[in-house]
């Protein structure tokens, strides 16, 4: 118990914030694909209980899908490289001889 005329202890009041934008990072998914869900009662963005199971069952879907070595965290950022125009001719490059 503090003494009579001390002053309170200084705790800082720590505020965290995200974003639908977040939730879409870490689900894997895209911004209209989480208030598609949203829409549909799956997930309750102003709920910290409610997006921390939304993203417990993503992960663990997209584990069952057979996805076991990789997460369902960043699994939206992934870009396919498109194929160089040699690889869809079916062509393999002309190899140049060498002079000496």
């Amino acid at each position: 118990m503090p003494r009579k005329g001390s002053k309170q202890p200084y705790k800082p009041r720590v505020e965290y914030k995200y974003t639908v934008m977040d939730i879409a990072d870490l689900a894997g998914m895209t911004r209209i694909a989480v208030n598609v869900a949203k829409v549909r009662g799956k997930i309750d963005p102003g709920d910290f209980k409610s997006v921390v199971s939304f993203l417990v069952r993503r992960v663990i879907d997209k584990r069952l899908e057979g996805d076991f070595f990789t997460s369902a965290i960043g699994a939206g950022k992934r870009v396919s490289r498109g194929k160089s125009r040699v690889h869809i001719l079916g062509k393999r490059p002309k190899k140049t001889a060498r002079r000496k």
